[in-house]
């Protein structure tokens, strides 16, 4: 087998629509896998339109490329036909998948290993094209609601027959084990926590500086943070404090108003999204990273927090309990504000306590040489098969 392998990456998600953090952790491992230096690796990705963009779809490019440096990803467009039912949608995105690998494939030509990013419908779209062109398939899947659907049995047992199946977490490993009967390895999210990895910023203020850093959607539960820090407010239990929110996203107003409905809005600012560069800068000067949310499959900006030498405020919302503990991280119920006050508190009284060089070999785990190093030796078997 040749060292150096030819890795396509294909993405059911890819951050180039209204919300531009969704799918972004493809971009970081592509990324990283230049870096490591061992595969040539590009993407592909199928943009599937809403029917709102019906009328503008005929005057729509329908290829285009996005050029990073060290790998291309090759993009075509396709209307969605998912009113026309789940597998009328799997089967046309299939079809619009294998066009592009064709298309790809006289360019770059035939890649080694496909590696896909959830198991319906990229997975088995590149389960169908590796059957059919002897090319050897891996699936990474981030997320479970979509092996309930009903019609997604054939395809997910596809999958599983003719695929090198992971998942990004030992949560989301035992929820799949629990609920489906289904087998995975881990391969998890990469963090590019070199670019957190700085100096911390000294304070002398004795402002607690409290960060979540998140897409702001429904179940990220920015508002049980915003009640909890009013709950330690009035009982003055950490004196003077700042809570800043680092995102944006479809449920921003609903946080907003939360923050204004309990008039938090001295202690509460809301600075939008940031690049990571921007968000290492509010981590580095941080006392603490908050998660609220009420389920996260991993949860990537706990590892950027710890890169950062921040630890972390979390609910236990499965994800993030796959790597945090005691000495890096205090934990509360979800969708409790009394108890994620206290669980704040707690960390308040431990401040200045953590030891940084702990937490960020906690983060190095996820970053960008180690799981580019895990990955490349898997794409190594699958050829060697």
């Amino acid at each position: 087998m040749k060292e150096r392998l030819h890795v396509l990456v294909i993405p059911t998600w890819y951050p180039n629509g209204k919300d531009k953090l969704i799918g972004i952790y493809h971009k970081t491992f592509c990324k990283a896998l230049v870096e490591d230096g061992k595969v040539d690796v590009n993407m592909l990705y199928i943009d599937r339109q809403g029917i709102r963009q019906l009328p503008k779809y005929p005057f729509m490019k329908k290829r285009y490329d996005d050029v990073y440096e060290g790998y291309t990803v090759y993009i075509r467009r396709m209307m969605s036909v998912s009113k026309l039912g789940y597998k009328m949608q799997v089967r046309a995105y299939t079809k619009a998948l294998e066009k592009l690998f064709k298309e790809y494939v006289k360019i770059n030509g035939r890649p080694d290993v496909i590696h896909a990013h959830v198991a319906v419908p990229a997975g088995y779209a590149a389960a169908v094209i590796g059957k059919k062109y002897g090319i050897p398939v891996m699936v990474t899947e981030h997320a479970f609601r979509h092996f309930s659907y009903p019609d997604a049995k054939d395809y997910v047992d596809f999958v599983m027959e003719n695929t090198r199946f992971t998942c990004v977490s030992e949560y989301l490993r035992t929820m799949l084990k629990e609920k489906h009967n289904i087998s995975a390895e881990i391969l998890a999210n990469v963090v590019d926590t070199a670019v957190f990895n700085k100096p911390r910023q000294p304070k002398e203020d004795g402002v607690f500086r409290l960060v979540t850093v998140s897409a702001l959607r429904p179940g990220k539960c920015v508002d049980d943070t915003i009640k909890a820090l009013k709950i330690l407010r009035d009982n003055n239990e950490i004196g003077k404090f700042e809570f800043t929110v680092v995102g944006n996203g479809e449920a921003e107003d609903i946080y907003r108003q939360a923050m204004d409905d309990l008039n938090m809005n001295d202690v509460v600012n809301f600075v939008g999204r940031k690049t990571p560069e921007e968000a290492s800068e509010y981590l580095s000067c941080a006392d603490a990273l908050v998660i609220a949310s009420n389920i996260e499959t991993f949860g990537i900006p706990a590892i950027e927090a710890l890169a950062a030498g921040v630890p972390v405020v979390t609910t236990r919302c499965k994800g993030p309990e796959g790597f945090l503990d005691e000495k890096c991280a205090e934990f509360c119920e979800i969708e409790n504000p009394e108890d994620l006050a206290r669980a704040i508190k707690r960390m308040y009284d431990r401040r200045g306590t953590f030891d940084e060089d702990y937490l960020r070999s906690v983060a190095d785990r996820f970053g960008s040489k180690s799981i580019a190093e895990q990955a490349y030796e898997m794409y190594k078997e699958l050829a060697d098969k």
